[in-house]
């Protein structure tokens, strides 16, 4: 025996369309969701970058001038050392 097929009428199909009409609105909500957390993240990530530059400038530059500095001392001490004597 041959199954009977039930017939859709249009307010089946209009039941169905809208059901998943709200699912699919129920995912662009969910995915509105996790692109709002990426972008607190990323301002965050942002946000930590930019304080790491700002502490690193100065740092370099007393790097840097520190490392004249020493470049300078080990010039005089070398002086030193072949005026007494004790040259490498």
């Amino acid at each position: 025996m041959a199954k009977a097929k039930k017939q859709i009428t249009l307010n089946d199909l209009a039941r169905m369309m809208q059901s998943e009409f709200i699912d699919i609105h129920k995912e662009f909500r969910q995915i509105h969701e996790i692109d709002k957390l990426f972008v607190d993240e990323f301002d965050r990530i942002r946000s930590d970058i930019r304080d790491i530059k700002t502490t690193l400038g100065p740092l370099v530059r007393i790097m840097a001038e520190q490392e004249r500095e020493l470049g300078d001392i080990r010039l005089r001490l070398n002086q030193v050392e072949r005026k007494v004597g004790i040259s490498k």
